[in-house]
């Protein structure tokens, strides 16, 4: 603007002479009026040149008369001109070989929601995936709300490290259903090689997953927490098949669902947790989970997880395989682990190496004064271990002895203890 008027002043001097009765005159006024609306135009066209029409209703992705060739392009729509209604993204069959990184969009919410979803509604019809060892995840979710994916598969395949999905800032209302998650097949530990990874760069919350699939990695979903605790966490009738290190790993969560999903491994991982909570208080669930660990260490271990007397944790309806030649637990409390009910759990415990003191079905070397252990079944396959090991006289209502006689078939709590002659 002080362009614009700099160049009025210099033409008001010029142009602006007495003696309009002049036809010289006239003619420099009517220069003059032309010029200045050019001036006045300029800047408008430019504050405009880079904004973008907000988007709403179903857009279409891909190369066959759509609205977008790649989904970068797609999202570079939206960091530009936002939503002022629900987005549908389209995806056309095909493997999209790129990079995707989303943050905060304009004008997200409950109601007007964006989402990226295979045209087919078949998540083997669509893969995003990528390509270069250089590149440490495939979909990029920083400081991101009310986004979903749907029926298609993320991968992060190539590189030595990587993650699929990798979700920072203060990510909230994030959905996956029906997605197929490929990860690293190689052996590996820590954050950077899980195939799902939540930093602990902010609290997080309602972060949903559905129905999915969650292969190979060092970890299927690792969520880092933060200093105040990622809440809402839903992990629901999902598969994790093949990873390292374990399959669900929570750190700081406040009352996270996990249920109805099944884990299987052959990883052999001295300290593999099938689930692995960490710091997870008030009324989680944890239900109708079924583990086949066999060749190992623990099928549920958690530390210092607090409910509290009016809103206990829950683990129920669990089934719990675990097996192979070092310690083994199917239940493991360490840490302040308090107020929480263990019921309808079945554990089972297949080792193939004796060694009473490091295999138990359930297992309490922790601080808490109210755990209530009642009515689970505990298999014995004649192979070694004790039944009830560590501080149980903690245990609320539990009447067995500290380290049990795996011979008991019913206490006085209810859990059964079944015998089972293995086959020769």
């Amino acid at each position: 603007m002080t362009t614009i008027w700099l160049g009025f002043i210099l033409l008001e001097k010029s142009l602006l002479k007495p003696h309009f009765s002049n036809p010289t005159n006239i003619f420099q006024m009517s220069t003059f009026k032309t010029i200045l609306v050019a001036l006045l135009i300029a800047p408008v066209a430019t504050a405009f040149a880079g904004d973008c029409n907000p988007l709403s209703g179903e857009l279409r992705i891909g190369q066959n008369d759509a609205d977008y060739p790649t989904i970068a392009a797609a999202v570079s729509a939206l960091k530009c001109g936002g939503v002022n209604g629900p987005v549908t993204f389209l995806l056309e069959d095909g493997k999209y070989s790129e990079r995707i990184d989303l943050s905060a969009i304009s004008g997200v919410s409950a109601q007007n929601t964006v989402t990226f979803e295979s045209a087919k509604g078949n998540n083997s019809d669509v893969v995003l995936s990528s390509t270069s060892p250089d590149v440490n995840y495939t979909v990029g979710l920083n400081n991101t709300s009310y986004v979903s994916f749907e029926n298609l598969t993320i991968e992060n395949r190539s590189g030595n490290t990587g993650n699929a999905v990798k979700l920072d800032g203060s990510a909230r209302n994030i959905k996956f259903k029906n997605v197929v998650f490929n990860g690293n097949e190689k052996p590996a530990t820590g954050a950077n090689s899980a195939v799902i990874y939540s930093t602990s760069n902010e609290a997080k919350s309602s972060i949903i997953f559905e129905d999915c699939e969650v292969n190979n990695g060092s970890v299927g979903l690792y969520k880092g927490g933060s200093a105040s605790a990622d809440t809402r966490t839903s992990i629901t009738g999902t598969l994790f098949f093949n990873q390292y290190e374990s399959a669900i790993t929570l750190t700081n969560e406040a009352s996270p669902v996990i249920s109805n999903n099944v884990v299987s491994t052959v990883s052999n991982y001295k300290t593999y947790k099938a689930i692995s909570l960490d710091k997870v208080g008030g009324n989680m669930i944890v239900s109708n989970n079924v583990v086949n660990a066999v060749n190992g260490s623990y099928g549920l271990a958690m530390n210092n997880c607090e409910g509290t007397a009016s809103n206990l944790g829950s683990v129920t309806n669990n089934s719990l395989n675990v097996g192979g030649s070092g310690a083994m637990y199917g239940l493991y409390l360490t840490g302040s682990t308090d107020n929480v009910v263990f019921n309808f759990n079945r554990v089972k415990l297949t080792p193939t190496v004796k060694n009473a003191p490091t295999q138990a079905y359930y297992k309490n070397s922790g601080t808490g004064a109210n755990i209530n252990l009642l009515n689970n079944i505990f298999f014995d396959l004649n192979t070694g271990g004790y039944t009830i090991l560590g501080n149980t006289y903690k245990d609320f209502f539990n009447q067995l002895p500290s380290q049990s006689n795996s011979a008991l078939s019913v206490s006085a709590n209810g859990i059964m203890i079944e015998k089972v002659t293995p086959a020769n």
